[in-house]
């Protein structure tokens, strides 16, 4: 397999460049920046195309080589394989897009699924390609991929993933989420759960082994509670007295109140109550002494009642009178009150129609009048009323008089009732106090409502036991069925790893053998023997001893790495063997060292394609 050209539309730093490979060495210089890396970049990208570019991706391939002067992103590569000339043509968007056509002998060719063209030329994915076929500066991994190792057993790649490396990686990625460092992992959180089902589950036992205690402490205070509800029972009827004598109690200070009223009654009448002759007296007085007296002058600009009030006042008045002597064969008392306040009411008309006060006479009066003004003046005196008028008095006394009767009749009813009560519930002597018993079995009571809430709870708690043993059988399920499966994952990556071990000891010795041809150039150039060990490692002896390549500079891990390289290849390979792309890996060689690399390079360079890449005339090959 060989390159014979490629075409560059736009790619980085490069725009509308071609160029044509050797069929043995091609070298081709380029100053820092003048698109050497670029070239070997597009060579690879032709074969495994671009990662896609996102906001969210790294700086990649596709976005350091995208042109920002414009233009179509990619070209086109010519090659020969298995007898057959080959034309990839790859342009590149932005972001993913990927259009790749491919024409075989000229004709349009399908047989590269995918566009996976290097994948199908060379058997390998793309970081297996890197490390075997594209050598830069430092000389890369000396190290065999999986899918190196892959092709050496002359097994199928599966689209580019080496399969022993992804089962370990997968294996790897599942011990660590069931277990890893820092107490993480599915099985320290099964452990937690567990931990915590087996506290909860002791911690309800607890609870459980204290009911006991609480259902004693509930039934021997449910039995003094009988007992003091007995006492309390005998203590009955004794307690519903009580309660009668309270009410009792009741009603006599009702009796004793209308008492201190009647008696404040009575002093008023002490000299006996006024007789309706009396009452009358007063009445006619008042009248008379309202007819008699002259109307002051009214106030100018003052105004007379109206005749609609007037009339009203004098038919109410008229009713009064009318029911006074209706009432009068009935019951004297009422009628005379009733009478005498129609008298008054029709005698405060008059006064109101002439806009005046009445006024009381004090003995003066004409001869006609005289003896019942003096009658009347010796009953207010009577009845200590001198400060007011016949009017008033006669009011005052009608009103006192009727309360006193009402006063009077509500005692005699009341201190019947109350003898009634008292005799009907034989009220005589008053029980003893029987609240220190209600207060025991209230006491009693309050205990027993908090310990049956204490015992409710309790067995609320108690009855999650099945429920949490139920939870700690799962998570001891869980957790071994996790456990196994660790013990599984780790048993199966350590198998994995034993077989690669074995497959390595198995594939080393072709690739040592080969390697062992390029040791004595090696040592003229290097002036140290190196060795490929059994895991595909390289190692050089220094001292007396075997040391790890690190050991080496830059320059000397280059040309270490590329007969490394091309000792993989050889077996890789066999007669076809492909080109081999070298990124200026010399860089770090001093003028002694690079010029016994150039004498190798042009020493390898005999019977395979290898094109080489440099910035400085030092390199030059």
């Amino acid at each position: 397999m060989k390159l014979i050209s490629c075409h560059i539309e736009n790619f980085g730093a490069l725009a509308n460049y071609d160029i044509t490979f050797n069929d043995g060495l091609t070298a081709l210089y380029a100053p820092n920046g003048g698109g050497k890396s670029t070239l070997a970049a597009f060579i690879k990208a032709m074969f495994y195309g671009l990662p896609a570019d996102s906001s969210r991706s790294r700086f990649n391939e596709r976005r350091h080589y995208y042109p920002f002067s414009g233009g179509k992103f990619g070209g086109n590569i010519l090659f020969e394989w298995r007898g057959s000339t080959y034309r990839a043509e790859r342009f590149f968007d932005r972001t993913s897009g990927d259009d790749i056509k491919v024409y075989r002998d000229g004709a349009p060719y399908n047989g590269f699924q995918g566009g996976a063209v290097g994948l199908a030329v060379f058997g390998l994915d793309e970081q297996s390609f890197v490390n075997t076929l594209f050598i830069s500066g430092g000389g890369g991994s000396l190290q065999a991929t999986g899918g190196i190792t892959s092709l050496l057993s002359r097994e199928q790649p599966s689209d580019g993933q080496y399969d022993l490396t992804a089962a370990l990686t997968a294996l790897d990625r599942a011990c660590k989420n069931l277990q890893s460092r820092g107490g993480k992992g599915k099985i320290a959180e099964l452990e937690e759960s567990v931990r915590r089902c087996q506290t909860d589950i002791a911690n309800i036992r607890a609870v459980s082994d204290r009911l006991e205690g609480k259902y004693a402490e509930c039934s021997a205070l449910e039995r003094r509670l009988k007992e003091a509800e007995g006492e309390e029972e005998r203590a009955g009827t004794a307690a519903l007295t009580a309660e009668k004598w309270a009410r009792y109690d009741d009603m006599c200070g009702a009796i004793a109140r209308r008492r201190e009223r009647l008696s404040q009654l009575d002093k008023m009448f002490a000299a006996g109550l006024p007789s309706d002759d009396e009452l009358g007296v007063l009445n006619a007085a008042a009248g008379a002494d309202a007819l008699s007296a002259p109307a002051p002058a009214r106030p100018a600009g003052g105004k007379k009642p109206s005749a609609g009030i007037v009339a009203l006042s004098f038919a109410l008045s008229l009713a009064m009178i009318v029911c006074g002597v209706v009432l009068l064969p009935i019951k004297a008392l009422a009628g005379a009150l009733a009478l005498g306040a129609g008298v008054v009411f029709a005698l405060a008309t008059v006064g109101i129609l002439f806009v005046g006060k009445p006024r009381r006479r004090t003995g003066q009066s004409t001869a006609a009048g005289s003896e019942l003004y003096h009658r009347a003046d010796d009953i207010i005196k009577k009845y200590n009323l001198t400060s007011t008028g016949y009017a008033q008095a006669a009011a005052e006394l009608s009103r006192a008089v009727t309360e006193r009767q009402t006063v009077a009749d509500e005692l005699a009813r009341a201190e019947g009732e109350a003898k009634a009560y008292a005799a009907a519930n034989a009220l005589t002597v008053r029980p003893a106090e029987t609240s220190a018993t209600r207060r025991d079995s209230d006491e009693l009571r309050r205990r027993l409502a908090a310990i049956n809430r204490d015992i409710s709870d309790d067995e609320s708690i108690v009855e999650g036991l099945g429920e949490r043993q139920s939870a700690l059988a799962g998570a001891e399920r869980r957790l071994a069925e996790c456990r196994r499966k660790y013990a599984d994952y780790t048993a199966a990556a350590n198998f994995l790893k034993e077989a690669e071990r074995s497959l390595n000891r198995g594939l080393v010795g072709p690739v040592k053998e080969a390697f062992s041809r390029y040791s004595a150039l090696l040592k003229n150039t290097l002036g140290e023997s190196v060795y490929v060990d059994g895991n595909f490692s390289v190692a050089f002896e220094g001292g007396g001893e075997l040391r790890p390549v690190g050991h080496l500079s830059g320059g000397q891990r280059a040309v270490v790495s590329l007969c490394y390289r091309l000792a993989l290849i050889d077996n890789l390979f066999g007669s076809d063997l492909p080109f081999v792309l070298l990124d200026d890996p010399f860089a770090e060689l001093d003028g002694e060292h690079m010029a016994r690399a150039a004498q190798l390079l042009r020493e390898l360079s005999k019977g395979r394609q290898m094109i080489y890449l440099y910035c400085h005339d030092s390199r030059r090959v």
